[in-house]
Order: C-alpha cells, then sequence, then structure tokens
C-alpha cells in the first residue's frame, strides 16, 4: 500500500470516528436549545421558579441534556453529585424555617447600634430608604433591586451547574462551601436571632423604613412578586445575621475569581457590591449583617483551601518519601 493510500485510509478511520460524535453534538445543542425555550415558556406561564428545589431540577435538567451521547455512567454521576447536594439544601431550609421557635432571645437594638457606629451615626437603611424609596412609584432602581434580589435564588445553583459541566472537582469543592456556609448560618441564627431593618421598623425601632424587595417586580411580573413574597412569609423572620444573600454572592465571586479570565472579575466584584447595596436599600438587612456575610464567606472559602491543600500534602508526603533518594549510609 502506498503512502497516499495510506493517508487516504487513515484519513476515512478518523472520519468516521468523528461522524458519530458531531451526529451527539449536534443532538445535545437541539436538546439544550429544546430546553431553553420550554424554560422560557414555564417562566411566561407559571413565573420564574426561585424555590431552591426547582432551581436544582430545572439545573440538573440542563445537565442531562448536555450529557446526552456519554454514556450512562455520566447521568449516574450527575445523580450521585446532585442529589446529596439537594438533600442537604432541604434539610437546611427546613431547620431554618424552624430555628425562629427555639426559644432564644431575638436582637433587635445591636444591629441598630452597630449599624449607627459604623456610618457616624446613620442607619444606611434609613438614609437611603428616605432618598431612594417612593412607594407610590416604581422607579429603574427598584428593578434593578428586585432582579438583583432574586438573583440569589438562582446564581448560586446555575453557577453550581456550569461548574459541574467544566470540572467535576470544581463542582465538588464549591458545593462543600455552600452548604457549610448555609449552616454557619444557620447555627448562627440559632444562637443570635436577630430583627432586620424592616421588622425594627414594625417595632417602632426605625423610622421610614418598609421591606421593598418586590416593588420592583411590578413593571416585570406581578406573579413573580407574590412568589417572593410567599417565600418571605413561610422562612424565619429572624434570620438576619449574618445576610446569607451577601454570604453567597461573596462566596460565587471569590470561588470564581481564579478560574475565569480577568476581564469577568470587575463582574465578579460589582455584583456582590449591587447585593449588598440590594440588602441595605430594600430594608432586608442591616450593612452590618452584609459585611459579616462577607466575612463568613471568606472564612469558609479559606478554611476549605487550608483544608484541601493539608490534605493533598498529606497523601503526596508518602510518595515523596517513597522516592526519595537513599542516603550513603544505607
Amino acid at each position: 500500500m502506498t503512502t497516499a493510500e495510506i493517508a487516504e485510509t487513515a484519513t476515512g478511520i478518523a472520519v468516521a470516528r468523528r461522524a458519530p460524535l458531531s451526529r451527539w453534538i449536534i443532538l445535545r445543542r437541539v436538546a439544550l436549545a429544546a430546553y431553553a425555550l420550554a424554560f422560557v415558556v414555564a417562566c411566561l406561564t407559571w413565573g420564574v421558579p426561585f424555590a431552591r428545589e426547582l432551581v436544582i431540577a430545572w439545573t440538573c435538567g440542563a445537565l442531562a441534556c448536555a450529557s446526552i451521547g456519554r454514556g450512562t455512567r455520566e447521568i449516574v454521576r450527575l445523580v450521585a453529585d446532585w442529589a446529596p447536594l439537594f438533600a442537604i439544601l432541604v434539610v437546611y431550609d427546613l431547620s431554618r424555617g424552624a430555628a425562629d421557635s427555639l426559644g432564644a432571645q431575638v436582637h433587635t437594638t445591636e444591629m441598630i447600634d452597630a449599624d449607627r457606629w459604623l456610618f457616624a451615626g446613620q442607619v444606611p437603611t434609613e438614609w437611603l430608604q428616605g432618598h431612594l424609596l417612593d412607594a407610590g412609584q416604581v422607579h429603574w432602581w427598584d428593578v434593578g433591586f428586585a432582579l438583583v434580589y432574586s438573583s440569589h435564588f438562582i446564581v448560586p445553583f446555575a453557577v453550581a451547574g456550569i461548574l459541574w459541566a467544566r470540572n467535576r472537582d470544581w463542582f465538588l469543592g464549591y458545593a462543600k462551601r455552600l452548604v457549610t456556609l448555609s449552616f454557619a448560618g444557620l447555627a448562627t441564627y440559632i444562637a443570635f436571632p436577630a430583627v432586620p431593618p424592616w421588622m425594627a421598623a414594625e417595632n417602632g425601632s426605625l423610622e421610614g423604613v418598609s421591606r421593598s424587595t418586590a416593588q420592583g417586580w411590578q413593571l416585570i411580573d406581578l406573579h413573580a412578586a407574590q412568589t417572593i413574597e410567599k417565600g418571605q412569609t413561610t422562612v424565619n423572620q429572624v434570620a438576619a445575621m449574618p445576610s446569607l444573600h451577601a454570604a453567597f454572592a461573596a462566596l460565587v465571586a471569590i470561588y470564581l475569581w481564579p478560574r475565569v479570565h480577568r476581564a469577568w472579575r470587575p463582574l465578579l466584584v460589582a455584583y456582590t457590591l449591587a447585593m449588598g447595596l440590594t440588602l441595605v436599600a430594600t430594608g432586608e438587612h442591616y450593612a452590618i449583617d452584609v459585611l459579616l456575610g462577607w466575612a463568613y464567606a471568606g472564612t469558609v472559602m479559606a478554611g476549605w483551601t487550608w483544608w484541601e491543600r493539608r490534605r493533598d500534602s498529606a497523601l503526596l508526603a508518602p510518595r515523596s518519601s517513597l522516592l526519595a533518594p537513599r542516603s550513603s549510609n544505607e
């Protein structure tokens, strides 16, 4: 067989091997496009899914579409990786809802005093709502606040989905930090139940403050606003310190920082700051709650990073000793 014939045969084999892969790629793209269309239709019909279980279900559905043609092992891995995360977070949700019934003293004035100390006698929530909130009119910034606040229910799990698709080890590391951060917040809510600004205003501790989180949705989708408000009434109302909304946003930014191109990093910072501003301006949290949430995220991130490096060093140590050259005295 001549060199030309060998090259032609090799080319034919390579094309034959690539053909099934190309068909699977096309099928995956078609499935993802159809899935995206179904998601849009569902949002227009029933509203944006903000419930944690629905967000995870939609995320896993997209990952299942992206796994078409990659064998049953990929689907098994998808279920094995996400089922424990889903179960743990459901337990967290149930525990958080019951945390305010354990009899601990509810704190109201400490956060107000902290904010006044940090901001020269002014409570930022009072100042921001005095300048931005108009109960009779919805402004563009109200829409921005509503979108940023609501992103908390979607972004952490969408990021988890992207990480799982890109690098399973990245996903597992992120999931550990997400769960740890959730339960660190829960432990604090049990030990130190804290009243948010809107509730403090209802009790007379603040003036001119209301819960305006969902106000911006009135220009977009009233159903979405009703869904958020219904969810807010079913969870622990005195789980304000630290702010897990702020903590999750910070965790996303910190974890993605070394894994994304530097051009995306300003957006990570902007998202974290926008979430903090939103929480304070809408009466959901005090500034001290936001700062403490960022501190929790940083602590959890640092703790897991230290542990993983220590574990990796311990795993490499035996290999190093086996490969080390023998002493001349041996």
